[in-house]
């Protein structure tokens, strides 16, 4: 079957209203549209499915912590076998702190020839190519944008806030003469896993396989070198199976992401606890639609806001691999 313009227009008119929420404005994704975006986001990505998603229902959202520090436990009897009862000076203090979600607002752009759109009326369910298709679209810059923001940067987009490299507590640098780790050695890249490893404060390694090594390409595939170099069954697996990697009991994870690093921040690495790396989008997606006739296409406009934060900046480690130490650090 063979559609014309008007009958593709029709179709597009039809798959706006089964996906969006009239009382909310014509634009506005419904509640279930909204869970379709948020997984189509996360199809393309690596650390997006694994970090901690937040629904915001306001624009600004709080991520609540609280915790011990130090001893808790006490003796519960006096030294003559009498009920000790604590002093207030003796109770344990637990520690709260807030962080909190800011939603900022980004806008993408993207187009469907009329051909395409034909294809897909033919085989059926429009309404979530097109959900999917702006989800997979946003979703890649939303996790560049998670991860390398920082205000300030000359980078429109990136400009908006910090992400986690920047808001990061403990980070490691591999330039300069008081270096963390030096990129040159031949045990390089395992040396910035040790050092990223040895960065991380222990309160926070319970459970060394919910932990990741975030990598870039140069990393995972050199630490594959690295084993194979040793002559052992491991390495030959690392080289010729191509399946995970693990230093010291923690997955090594490659993510494309990390090779849009700019020259300013230069190559980085990341451990991290996914849980404890917080993404957030607020309800209201709105996706716009304008018809560009003469070039026989259909332009829609996404608009999300959205934001990214820790948990507990503290649990977290980046390496600056180009990078000199900054001074007084």
């Amino acid at each position: 079957m063979t559609y014309s313009n008007d009958e593709i227009l029709a179709r597009l008119d039809g798959a706006f209203k089964s996906i969006t929420v009239d009382d909310l404005g014509d634009s506005v994704l419904a509640p279930e549209k909204f869970n379709q975006f948020i997984r189509a986001m996360q199809a393309r990505t690596v650390i997006l499915p694994e970090a901690r998603f937040i629904e915001m229902n306001s624009h600004v959202t709080e991520i609540d912590r609280v915790g011990f520090t130090g001893r808790v436990l006490t003796v519960g009897n006096n030294s003559d076998g009498t009920q000790k009862v604590l002093e207030e000076t003796e109770f344990s203090k637990p520690i709260f702190a807030t962080n909190k979600l800011v939603a900022k607002e980004m806008q993408a752009v993207t187009a469907i020839r009329d051909r395409a759109l034909r294809r897909n009326i033919e085989r059926g369910g429009f309404e979530d190519t097109l959900v999917d298709l702006f989800g997979e679209a946003a979703g890649r810059d939303l996790e560049e944008w998670a991860i390398f923001a920082k205000e300030g940067s000359a980078d429109a987009l990136l400009s908006l806030t910090d992400g986690w490299i920047e808001k990061s507590a403990n980070k490691i640098y591999g330039g300069g003469t008081d270096k963390d780790f030096d990129p040159s050695d031949d045990d390089f890249p395992e040396n910035v896993l040790k050092a990223l490893l040895d960065a991380l404060p222990k309160e926070f390694l319970v459970n060394r396989a919910e932990w990741r090594f975030y990598v870039p390409y140069e990393i995972e595939d050199g630490y594959r070198d690295l084993l194979k170099r040793r002559g052992t069954a491991l390495g030959d697996r690392a080289q010729t199976e191509g399946g995970g990697l693990m230093y010291k009991g923690i997955p090594v994870i490659y993510c494309p992401m990390l090779e849009r690093a700019s020259e300013d921040i230069g190559r980085v690495a990341m451990l991290q606890h996914p849980d404890n790396m917080v993404w957030g989008v607020f309800h209201e997606v709105t996706i716009e639609r304008e018809r560009e006739a003469k070039a026989r296409r259909t332009d829609f406009v996404l608009t999300i806001e959205a934001d990214c934060h820790y948990e507990d900046e503290n649990g977290a480690v980046v390496a600056l691999i180009d990078q000199e130490k900054p001074t007084g650090n």
